[in-house]
């Protein structure tokens, strides 16, 4: 995907963050649009430092605008990510299943970090509470990520087609 698509994609990811935030309040229907696109943006492309700056910058504009403390929901998503490429070698992702593993295993390595990042700056939100809405959270993520993964994958196996049939043209 084209840079200038990947920094649109990144600015819509803020707003519909936000949007979704406005529509859902503190409920536990509350999907992590900027965590979900990332994981299938950076396992679907194979292209890390794009997906992972985007991300960074959309997390960051949304805790300037949504979250008490700044940073922590960028500093989780960049550490989520990292994990998830050290599991990379044993989940496969190029099929549904792996994106699915990808989404769960990603969603509760962020919601872990963000935890122990909140306790750290004296937060009053127990690991209990943390994971209290996760069993909603979760299908949300996965249905976003699996709608994500449709269009993006559709994309990059017309690319790889393409580039896998150029030789003999």
């Amino acid at each position: 995907m084209k840079l200038r698509y990947q920094i649109l994609i990144g600015i819509l990811l803020t707003l519909i963050q936000g949007i979704v935030f406005n529509f859902f309040g503190n409920s536990a229907f509350f999907p992590n649009v900027i965590l979900v696109i990332t994981i299938v943006g950076v396992f679907v492309e194979n292209d890390v430092q794009k997906w992972l700056i985007i991300g960074w910058i959309a997390a960051i504009l949304r805790d300037i605008s949504l979250s008490i403390y700044i940073g922590i929901g960028s500093l989780s998503l960049i550490v989520t990510v990292g994990l998830l490429l050290l599991l990379m070698r044993w989940i496969s992702n190029e099929n549904v299943l792996g994106v699915c593993i990808d989404i769960v295993l990603g969603t509760a390595i962020y919601n872990s970090f963000y935890w122990v990042i909140s306790a750290l700056v004296v937060s009053s939100y127990s690991y209990s509470f943390a994971f209290k809405h996760w069993v909603y959270q979760l299908p949300l993520n996965i249905l976003l990520g699996l709608a994500f993964y449709y269009f993006v994958g559709r994309a990059e196996k017309a690319r790889r087609k393409k580039e896998r049939f150029r030789y003999y043209l």
